[in-house]
């Protein structure tokens, strides 16, 4: 299993790219940036200019944001500068902040995606002077590229956590990218066998797709200082308002009182009632937290399972702001690296 590490969220673009530098001379495999508060294109291109072996990906682009031509031209581009070192991976973003942020109706996601995924591997994989063509109910495509990609083609991973969006990720995608508070159950048990089916329903080689899983890691060698911090990220997933996609995934995996719980208290703004609620189940299975020795033990657990594991670091209350924060995270990735 190799692990990556998600990047995008840090206070300059700057600490980004000396944190995928640290983080790459401690052995890290991937480095991946987010649609949030930065663009996933453009902190990607600074962090590709920061590394020299790592393999920098995007997860993920709010297909939402984008248009599928732009996007996969920009993967075109991401990837040449890179030297092959790219990897895309899209998805629908928040729905509710999609709405809030921009105004734009989340309607027929899943139509929307399928053309998104087709359109946009299409482009990353089109030759020179090749006829592109695509026709589907959302998004449309002429075209023809004017220069041969650079290889190895980038691939494409699809995010997805509901059963209809994964099982399109089997059809689409190269890899269903699941995050970023999955269990080893829910990968394993609910997420493969969907999108496995998916692939095989499509025609394709279902033992061929990836699954790249994103996992929040809280650690701290004060254990509970780091179960804490687990606990408000979790809480935190629930405002302004919850989120669907992990608010889905903690009713799948049985959580169902507690998603009821947040959803009436984090919109309120009360995160300490919140916290209080938090069942330990849902840090043991859903996060990786503790010490360093226990975050590699909880990492293990997903050898097998995951084909790479991203990990997203959550912020400790005693943090600095400064690279001392991500000594403990540096020394994780050293430990588990391959």
């Amino acid at each position: 299993m190799k692990i990556g590490m998600m990047l995008g969220f840090e206070d300059s673009i700057k600490t980004l790219t000396t944190i995928a530098r640290e983080a790459e001379r401690a052995g890290i495999n991937s480095l991946y940036t987010v649609d949030a508060g930065r663009s996933a294109t453009i902190t990607a291109a600074a962090v590709i200019n920061a590394t020299s072996k790592a393999q920098v990906g995007t997860y993920i682009v709010n297909a939402y944001a984008r248009e599928p031509w732009m996007t996969g031209l920009e993967a075109r581009d991401l990837n040449e500068i890179s030297d092959g070192r790219f990897i895309l991976g899209v998805g629908t973003g928040n729905l509710h902040f999609n709405d809030l942020y921009m105004g734009i109706d989340s309607y027929r996601a899943k139509a929307k995606m399928r053309d998104f995924m087709e359109i946009v591997r299409l482009v990353v994989s089109g030759r020179a002077a090749e006829r592109v063509r695509y026709q589907g109910d959302t998004h449309r495509i002429r075209w023809r590229a004017t220069w041969n990609p650079t290889t190895p083609i980038p691939p494409v991973y699809m995010a997805a956590s509901g059963p209809n969006m994964v099982r399109l990720a089997g059809e689409v995608s190269d890899g269903v990218g699941v995050g970023i508070m999955s269990s080893v159950e829910f990968v394993r048990d609910v997420v493969t066998p969907n999108a496995q089916a998916g692939a095989e329903a499509a025609g394709r080689d279902p033992k061929a797709l990836l699954f790249p899983t994103a996992a929040t890691v809280s650690v701290n060698r004060d254990v509970e200082a780091a179960r804490n911090s687990s606990r408000a990220a979790i809480c935190k997933l629930y405002h302004p308002i919850p989120h669907p996609y992990y608010d889905s995934q903690l009713r799948q995996m049985g959580f169902s009182e507690f998603a009821d719980q947040a959803t009436h208290l984090m919109p309120a703004g009360k995160l300490r009632e919140a916290m209080a609620l938090v069942p330990d189940e849902v840090i043991d299975r859903m996060t990786i937290t503790g010490n360093v020795a226990q975050c590699v033990k909880r990492i293990e657990e997903y050898a097998g399972v995951a084909d790479e594991l991203i990990l997203a670091r959550t912020g400790q209350r005693n943090d600095t702001h400064t690279m001392t924060d991500y000594e403990d995270l540096f020394q994780l990735i050293s430990e588990c690296a391959v």
